[in-house]
Parts: structure tokens; C-alpha cells; sequence
């Protein structure tokens, strides 16, 4: 079970940022399949002005090391560096990306659905306020792995991964979708463990290469990685929508 642990290297973000892209209604998304994987990529989720005011927000922010499987408390210094991290939590920018997402949300999330939903059915509720904004460089790369959801207090929980593209001036750095032999399990008998190597050539069902603005949505239990950065930079930001029981009123 994941429950939120201290943010890895907190910042706040300006309300002047959050203003400016809270007020901007000139987004004109375009939602499409990513081949070959249950996943989504909704172009355009974030206005080229917007992703300049992110770009400048984060002009002055410290970012800190984490290794390459993404968990900071795994990282020692002189460990191979994954890609860099900063945290900030934000309920107004939330609520303004689950505005924006709600056309594109299931109404409901149940047993069919390539999730663990532990056999009851669900419906989205809000964006996490917990933005994770991670920077790749030369280098830097995510094992093969799976998103872990989060356990509200309130019985509310994570079920789908937002994947926000803030930048993506590299060669290499896609977003890799891998073949999982343990798709035909239940959830209960499968092992979520990140992968101890890379995925190899063939094991790759589809790769994002994305574009400044583009948003990624997939299910947390859905094996992807993040492909080596050969040349240049990637930044994203990284949040999740939260998902209610259907029984709540």
C-alpha cells in the first residue's frame, strides 16, 4: 500500500504561475491512442504559453538526485542518477488539470478494466495535488517498472497516471510501453517490482515521443519505462487522478 511520504525536495509554486494558467482558455486538446498498450495521449492538454510559464517557474528551483528506479529513499551519493526531482502540491493547479481531464476520464473504473480496482467499481474524483516535476539529462533513465497507488484517508485512491510533458529537447528519453507477461494474472498473484535491467529491443510495445504540452494518461499498473536520454533534456510533470468508490454519495 502507498500512503504520501514527505515530498522529495519541496518547493511552492507562485500563485502568479498558477494564476496565469488557471485563467488561460485557449487549450485546444486532441486526444489519440497510443499504439498497441491501453494508454492515451491528449496533445495540445497545455498551451505553448503555459508550458513557458512552468519553464520559467522552475528556472530557479533546485532540483535533487534520485536514482534509477525513481524512489529517492533508494538513492546514495555516487549512485548512477536517474533523473532530477522537485515537489510542490498545489489544489488550485489540481483542480484546474482534472477541469481539463474530465471529458477524457471512463465514468466509471470496475473489474474489466486492466487495473487493480479490487473488483469494485469506481469513478474519477479529482486530480492529486502532489505535482512531481523530474528532469532527465544525458544519462538518465526509469527502470521498467509500475506506478503505485495512493491510499487516500478519505477512501479515495489512485487508479491512472497523468504524465505532463513540460519540455523534451533529447535524442532518446521516450516513454516505453513493455510487453508484461503477467497481464493474464490477477492483480492479487502478480509482482510489481521494478525490473533489475533494461527492457530489451523486442520487449517494447510502443514508445512516446513526445512534444511540449502533450499529457500521458495510463493506468498505474501498466510496465513502462523511460528510455536512456543519449543527448539533451526532458522535463515532465507527474501526477494521478483519484478515484471514488461508487458507493460513496
Amino acid at each position: 500500500m502507498s500512503v504520501f511520504v514527505m515530498p522529495v525536495n519541496p518547493f511552492e509554486l507562485s500563485e502568479e504561475a498558477v494564476g496565469r494558467i488557471t485563467a488561460d482558455d485557449s487549450w485546444a486538446p486532441i486526444e489519440s491512442e497510443i499504439p498497441n498498450v491501453d494508454a492515451r495521449v491528449i496533445r495540445n492538454f497545455l498551451t505553448p504559453a503555459e508550458v513557458e510559464v512552468f519553464t520559467a517557474e522552475l528556472a530557479s528551483q533546485r532540483f535533487v538526485p534520485v536514482g534509477r528506479d525513481g524512489d529517492a529513499a533508494n538513492y546514495a551519493e555516487g549512485d548512477p542518477v536517474g533523473h532530477l526531482r522537485a515537489t510542490a502540491e498545489s489544489e488550485a493547479l489540481a483542480a484546474e488539470f482534472y477541469r481539463r481531464l474530465r471529458t477524457f476520464l471512463s465514468v466509471e473504473v470496475g473489474p474489466d478494466d486492466p487495473t487493480d480496482s479490487d473488483g469494485r467499481p469506481w469513478k474519477p474524483a479529482a486530480v492529486n495535488p502532489r505535482m512531481r516535476f523530474i528532469t532527465y539529462e544525458r544519462g538518465g533513465l526509469l527502470v521498467p517498472h509500475y506506478d503505485s497507488p495512493y491510499f487516500a484517508p478519505d477512501g479515495r485512491r489512485t487508479l491512472l497516471t497523468v504524465v505532463v510533458y513540460l519540455s523534451y529537447e533529447a535524442v532518446g528519453g521516450g516513454t516505453r510501453f513493455i510487453a508484461d507477461k503477467q497481464n493474464d494474472l490477477p492483480f492479487a498473484q502478480r509482482d510489481f517490482s521494478d525490473w533489475s535491467r533494461p527492457a530489451e529491443p523486442e520487449e517494447i510495445l510502443s514508445t512516446h515521443r513526445p512534444e511540449p504540452g502533450d499529457a500521458l494518461l495510463f493506468w498505474h499498473r501498466t510496465l513502462h519505462d523511460s528510455a536512456p536520454i543519449l543527448e539533451g533534456t526532458k522535463t515532465i510533470l507527474r501526477t494521478d487522478v483519484l478515484y471514488e468508490p461508487m458507493d460513496v454519495q
